[in-house]
């Protein structure tokens, strides 16, 4: 079951039956919410050893779950009692993800969902899946600036110092950036973050992100293209410019 986990949540965009430039591709870092109850069958990939069903049988099950769905079920509780991947027992949900961490075919026909729709089977080389979208997640992309100090975890060994000097810098190099100066080139000149190479590039991302509650309410604030205020986290001091 560990490993349809990682299979499943960690396989590239052409991890497909079918050849990638032939299977259908969702569109790039489409961040989605679903959950999905995974029905297997004798000879699906990474099936678990309990699993005696033929694909005929599969489908048939996975069809009326979907039908049961439809009509009103519980479909955590449909998931906690037919799923076969491994987030069965927390009633399917697969949390938020960008469409390219999953197989093609399984991104695809949940992007093409309403919220709250429940798709017809959807096959994959696990099985069949019935996706419900659960909701829209709110995303952002966003540079960051980080002013790291003595006491911040993962800072860089060269980095001394105090948590007071550390806000100073932050401070200075927050006027140079609402001064005109180019973001990026500011952050590869003063962050100590591992995006400081990158013009402090951190993607793009949804709420309840590694960076914690306070980088989020900042970054969440603010407008398209607008720049933070100082935001101080277990990290350091962040400046942040939120570009979408």
């Amino acid at each position: 079951m560990f490993s349809l986990c990682l299979l499943l949540l960690a396989a590239p965009v052409g991890c497909s039956e079918e050849p990638a430039d032939s299977a259908p591709q969702p569109p790039k870092q489409v961040w989605l919410a679903a959950s999905h109850i995974l029905i297997q069958y004798v000879g699906a990939a990474s099936s678990a050893e309990g699993v005696t069903r033929t694909k005929d049988e599969a489908l048939k099950l996975a069809d009326r779950l979907a039908a049961e769905a439809r009509s009103g079920a519980d479909f955590a509780e449909l998931a906690r009692q037919h799923s076969d991947g491994p987030t069965g027992p927390g009633g399917g949900s697969l949390g938020d993800f960008p469409s390219t961490r999953m197989v093609p075919a399984f991104s695809l026909a949940t992007a093409l969902l309403a919220v709250g729709e429940v798709s017809d089977p959807v096959e994959t080389k696990f099985g069949f899946h019935v996706i419900r979208r659960d909701r829209e997640v709110e995303i952002v992309g966003a540079r960051h600036i980080l002013v790291t100090h003595s006491g911040s975890p993962r800072k860089p060994d060269s980095v001394t110092r105090t948590p007071e000097e550390a806000q100073v810098r932050a401070t200075e190099t927050l006027g140079k950036a609402r001064s005109g100066r180019d973001f990026g080139e500011l952050a590869a000149e003063y962050s100590d973050g591992p995006t400081g190479v990158k013009g402090g590039d951190l993607g793009t991302f949804p709420r309840g992100g590694r960076m914690g509650p306070a980088f989020d309410t900042a970054v969440f604030g603010l407008e398209v293209g607008a720049i933070s205020d100082i935001v101080e986290t277990q990290f350091g001091y962040h400046i942040i410019l939120r570009y979408e």
